[in-house]
C-alpha cells in the first residue's frame, strides 16, 4: 500500500464534508431562525412610510458635478435631517411622543439620479404621525440648507458694508482738507487712496451679491405623501434563514477542524490508494459484482482469507454474512456445454455421476447440448473437485465422467473472528459509510502496518448498514458461507 504524498483538499471535498456530515445542523440552523422570524412578524401591521421631495441645491452648479455632486447633496440633507437638535425641535412642535434617536434611525434620504432633488422619508407606526414628521423635518432641513448656503456670503457682504461706511466717513474730512485755501498735499494723497479702496470694496460687494443671487435656494418640491406599504416578513425571514445558514456553516467548519472527516467512499479509496470494490447494500447485481471484485483482489494478492474491517469499530453480523455470501458465490456453478467439450475449464463431455440429475445442490442452467439437444450441466462447489451431471437420456455412449477442478474458496470473516496466531496471510477489506472520520482511517492504516496484511480495497455501504445493530455475536464462522 502506498500512501499519497500530499493531502490536496479540493473545494468539492470541503463542500461535501460540510453537507454530508452536517446537513441536519445546516437544516436546523436555516429553518429554525426563518420560522421564528416569520412567526414573530406574522400578524404585525407593517410600519407606515411618508415620503417628501426636496430641491436641496442649485439646479445648475450642483447638477453639473454629476453623481459626485448628487452624493454630496444627499449626505448634506441626511446630516441635517438626522441631527438631534432638529429632531428634538420637530418633535416638540408636533407634540409627538417619540424618541429623537429612534426617529433618526427611521429617517431615510435617497438621491434621484444625478439631480439635486432628493427623497426624504420617515417611518412610523402611525401614518398620520409619519406624514406630519416628514413635512416638519423637510421644512426645517430646507431652512437650514438655505441658511448654510447663504450665511457665508451674507457675512462677507456685511463686513464689506461696514468697511465701506468707515471709509466714507473718513473721505469727507480728507476732501475738505485737500480742497481748502491752502491744499494739504498729504490729505489729497490719502483721499485718493481711500477712494481707490472704496472702489475695490464696492466691486467685491457687487460680485458677492451676484453669487448670492445665483446661489440655489432649497425648497420643498413635494409635500409628504403616504408610501405604498410593504410587508417585510418574507425579506426578514429570508435574512434570518441566511444568517442561520452562515452560522451553521461556521459551526460545521469548526467541528471539521476538531474532528475531520472524509466524505464519500471513493475519496476514502483514493486516500488509501486502493480501488473501490463495490457496494454491499445496492441489490443483488451489485453484490454479485462485489463478490467478483473481492475474489479478483484476493487472487492478485495470493490470499485465501479476507477480513472485513470497519473504519473504525466492528461491523454488524448481517453485513459480514451478506458480503461473505457474495464473495463465496452460490453452492453450485452452472457450466455451459458445447459440442464434445464443456464450455468452462476445458472439461470434456462426460457421463452423469452417481445420482444423475440430482447430483447438484443448487440451481442449474439449461443449454444446448450436442446436436442441438437441450442439456443440463452443473458443477458443484464442493471440496477440491466437481463433477458434471447430465440427464441420463442425453448422455451419449462416448461421454465419460471426468473430475472437474473448481475455483479455490475465498473465506470471509469479521476481523473479530480472525485468529491472530494463525500463519495465514489475510487480505483486508475496509467497509465505510457515506462519511468516514480521518481517525478511523488512521486506525485501518495502523492495522495494516502492524499486521503486514495486504489491503485489498474498500467496500461502500450506507451509514445504517455500517453501524453495529446488535451486541450479540454469532458463532465463529457463521458469517462465512462455505
Amino acid at each position: 500500500m502506498t500512501r499519497p504524498k500530499g493531502k490536496i483538499v479540493e473545494l468539492d471535498e470541503v463542500a461535501a464534508r460540510v453537507v454530508r456530515s452536517y446537513w441536519v445542523l445546516l437544516t436546523v440552523m436555516t429553518v429554525l431562525p426563518l420560522t421564528l422570524v416569520a412567526l414573530l412578524m406574522s400578524g404585525r401591521e407593517p410600519a407606515a412610510v411618508a415620503q417628501s421631495r426636496l430641491q436641496a441645491g442649485a439646479t445648475s452648479a450642483d447638477a453639473a458635478a454629476g453623481e459626485a455632486g448628487a452624493s454630496v447633496v444627499v449626505s448634506q440633507v441626511k446630516a441635517f435631517a438626522t441631527s438631534e437638535g432638529l429632531l428634538t425641535e420637530v418633535l416638540r412642535e408636533q407634540k409627538a411622543d417619540r424618541s429623537a434617536r429612534k426617529v433618526a434611525k427611521s429617517v431615510e434620504v435617497t438621491g434621484l439620479g444625478s439631480s439635486t432633488v432628493v427623497e426624504l422619508s420617515v417611518k412610523d407606526r402611525d401614518p398620520a404621525v409619519a406624514q406630519r414628521l416628514t413635512d416638519a423635518i423637510a421644512t426645517k432641513v430646507v431652512r437650514q440648507i438655505n441658511h448654510s448656503n447663504q450665511d457665508a456670503i451674507r457675512r462677507q457682504v456685511d463686513e464689506i458694508d461696514e468697511r465701506i461706511g468707515k471709509l466714507e466717513d473718513k473721505l469727507g474730512p480728507l476732501a475738505r482738507r485737500a480742497g481748502g485755501t491752502f491744499p494739504d498735499i498729504s490729505a489729497a494723497n490719502e483721499r485718493e487712496r481711500v477712494q481707490a479702496e472704496l472702489s475695490g470694496l464696492r466691486s467685491n460687494r457687487s460680485d458677492l451679491m451676484t453669487q448670492l443671487t445665483s446661489a440655489g435656494t432649497a425648497s420643498v418640491v413635494q409635500h409628504a405623501v403616504p408610501a405604498p406599504r410593504r410587508d417585510p416578513t418574507v425579506m426578514m425571514a429570508a435574512i434570518a434563514g441566511l444568517a442561520g445558514l452562515v452560522g451553521g456553516i461556521l459551526i460545521a467548519v469548526v467541528a471539521e477542524m476538531v474532528r475531520p472527516t472524509i466524505p464519500g467512499q471513493r475519496r476514502v479509496a483514493r486516500r488509501l490508494g486502493v480501488p473501490l470494490l463495490g457496494w454491499a447494500d445496492r441489490g443483488p447485481a451489485q453484490l454479485a459484482d462485489l463478490g467478483r471484485r473481492v475474489r479478483l483482489a484476493a487472487k492478485k494478492e495470493g490470499v485465501g482469507r479476507v477480513t472485513l474491517v470497519g473504519a473504525p469499530g466492528p461491523l454488524p453480523p448481517r453485513l459480514v454474512s451478506t458480503v461473505a455470501a457474495a464473495v463465496y458465490g452460490d453452492e453450485t456453478r452452472p457450466v455451459q456445454l458445447r459440442h464434445g467439450r464443456a464450455a468452462e475449464n476445458g472439461v470434456p463431455d462426460g457421463g452423469a455421476p452417481e445420482g444423475g440429475e440430482d447430483a447438484g445442490d443448487g440451481p442449474s442452467l439449461n443449454s444446448d447440448g450436442p446436436g442441438g439437444r437441450s442439456g443440463t450441466s452443473v458443477v458443484r462447489a464442493g471440496g477440491g473437485t466437481a463433477v458434471m451431471a447430465k440427464k441420463p437420456g442425453e448422455v451419449s455412449p462416448s461421454e465419460t465422467t471426468q473430475p472437474v477442478p473448481v475455483r479455490r474458496a475465498c473465506h470471509v470473516h469479521a476481523f473479530e473472528d480472525i485468529d491472530p496466531g494463525a500463519d495465514d496471510t489475510v487480505g483486508v477489506v475496509v467497509v465505510v459509510g457515506r462519511v468516514t472520520t480521518v481517525a478511523g482511517l488512521e486506525t485501518v492504516r495502523d492495522l495494516v502496518a502492524a499486521s503486514g496484511w495486504p489491503l485489498l480495497g474498500v467496500v461502500g455501504a450506507s451509514r445504517k448498514a455500517t453501524t453495529r445493530i446488535s451486541a450479540r455475536r454469532p458463532a465463529k464462522g457463521r458469517e462465512t458461507k462455505e
